[in-house]
């Protein structure tokens, strides 16, 4: 019994370990924690993406993969890639893709020097300044009409297009809509 007890202890100490890096290794990497978005907001930002069959869709910092996964049970037909830094994140991401049989790219590595200018439309959940970042680079690569669908943050220098209040709770969260 003391052996099993010894094993099950060092599982929890290992992944532990690696959950801990994880998130420090997002931090650092671009001062992004992974935190999930929602159902309700992703539900929402696949509605205003209004999504159609043969466009790209980009999730750019796309965590576990959750907004892609829903965005092809949505509408199967789009190509859906995602970018995610962090490898744990990434991984598991990819595990979960891999669970729900949905036909998604999802690539490892930094979207800063990813080539994004297939898009049609690109989801992000991301802090301000890195939306002010990742503005420059839009700015250069997406074509005029690309969507840009924010959870929970606005670019400070764009005007959006739509505003959409979510009633979470007690709170109310915002997703907001840009044309490039």
């Amino acid at each position: 019994m003391s052996l099993v007890i010894t094993i099950l202890l060092w599982i929890v100490i290992i992944l532990s370990v690696v959950l801990v890096s994880s998130v420090i290794a997002h931090i650092w990497a671009r001062g992004v924690p992974y935190v999930p978005s929602k159902a309700r907001m992703i539900k929402e930002m696949i509605k205003l993406a209004e999504l159609k069959d043969g466009q790209t869709v980009f999730d750019l910092g796309a965590g576990d993969g959750r907004v892609l996964i829903e965005a092809k049970r949505e509408c199967p037909g789009i190509k859906a890639i995602g970018v995610e830094l962090v490898p744990t994140v990434w991984l598991y991401g990819r595990v979960k893709i891999w669970l729900s049989k949905a036909k998604i790219s999802f690539l490892w590595g930094d979207a800063f020097y990813k080539d994004i200018s297939s898009a049609d439309i690109v989801f992000l959940y991301l802090f301000p300044d890195v939306l002010t970042k990742f503005g420059k680079k839009f700015d250069k690569e997406l074509r005029p009409g690309t969507r840009v669908i924010s959870n929970a943050f606005e670019f400070k220098n764009r005007k959006p297009i739509q505003v959409a209040e979510i009633p979470c709770g007690k709170k109310v969260r915002k997703v907001f809509v840009y044309e490039w």
